[in-house]
């Protein structure tokens, strides 16, 4: 029965606007690709050096073996890998510049090749090989990924819904407050965790009511405009064509950047990732050196031209 009476919820109503067409709504990326091994269950898995160690969560918990391969100035696998019986690839679509270097592995690989879209959110799957995303790396939402199959394969479907996250931050940053929304953005990650479940109703509903064609638009556009601001002195070769929708604008320097600077006149450029270092890994230079100075920059839907301009014209103080 439905309760009556009480005190009020949020009044949502659920909208028609959908990107992704696939059954496997699950509550993060970390949960979709652990659903993904628990189904395969490999022998083991190659993934590239320059990832996060949230990736890894999910194989350290399935105990899945998994083997790093390097990159070139591209962004792309430096060597090929022949994959012997039970071995499985992943690669991931760096802000979704690399949609290229994935319709190429998932030629090679076909059903053994698994795609991370973390950063990719508007890819889909192509019936071929695996693929999942992030939605709330791309949207403020508390969390929510879509998982793509190859043709033929039924994952077991995963109805339980995700209810162990919190929305303060989303709140927080609504209001204005973004330092004083950090600490719960980050409690939100953890919570965010490998464990398998069904994306929030919450997020579904939130979802439901985006403007996907005018978020397409606005990051394509501010990606273009720091191109034109950087291209002279950006390292990063990925960057030289956008492919499709960025989740931000990668720019290499030759040297390592205090980004104290911008954070203190309220620019948030994240870091991908000092998980490089930690590691204890020898060798890898080139994703260590990314790590240490490439600059993130937001391009998403929340920025005009404008913001842009003023981001450029701070960084350019710098350099």
């Amino acid at each position: 029965m439905t309760p009556i009476g009480g005190y009020f919820e949020l009044e949502l109503n659920k909208g028609s606007n959908h990107y992704h067409d696939t059954p496997y709504v699950l509550k993060s990326g970390r949960s979709a690709l652990g659903h993904i091994l628990n189904y395969i269950k490999p022998k083991v898995v190659y993934i590239p050096y320059y990832t996060c160690d949230a990736l890894l969560e999910p194989f350290k918990n399935t105990n899945v073996p998994f083997l790093f391969y390097e990159l070139n100035n591209f962004l792309e696998p430096k060597t090929t890998i022949e994959l012997k019986e039970g071995e499985y690839y992943l690669y991931i679509n760096y802000s979704d510049l690399k949609r290229n270097t994935v319709n190429s592995l998932s030629e090679l690989y076909r059903d053994r090749l698994i795609v991370d879209c973390t950063q990719a959110f508007f890819m889909k799957g192509n019936g071929v090989s695996w693929y999942f995303n992030s939605c709330r790396k791309f949207f403020g939402v508390p969390d929510g990924s879509y998982l793509y199959c190859p043709d033929g394969i039924e994952l077991p479907m995963v109805n339980d819904r995700n209810e162990n996250y919190v929305t303060d931050h989303l709140l927080k940053r609504f209001n204005g407050h973004v330092r004083e929304g950090y600490n719960c953005f980050q409690e939100n990650e953890l919570l965010a965790g490998m464990n398998i479940s069904g994306i929030s109703k919450l997020s579904e509903y939130l979802l439901s009511q985006i403007n996907y064609n005018a978020i397409i638009s606005a990051r394509r556009t501010n990606y273009e405009y720091l191109h034109s601001q950087f291209e002279d002195f950006n390292k990063c070769e990925a960057a030289m064509n956008v492919d499709k929708v960025p989740m931000y604008y990668p720019l290499l320097l030759s040297e390592t950047i205090n980004k104290q600077y911008f954070y203190d006149i309220g620019i948030f450029i994240p870091t991908f990732w000092r998980d490089t270092h930690s590691r204890g890994f020898a060798g890898f230079e080139f994703e260590k050196e990314l790590s240490d100075k490439m600059l993130v920059l937001p391009i998403d839907q929340r920025y005009t031209l404008e913001d842009m301009t003023l981001l450029c014209t701070s960084l350019k103080r710098i350099l």
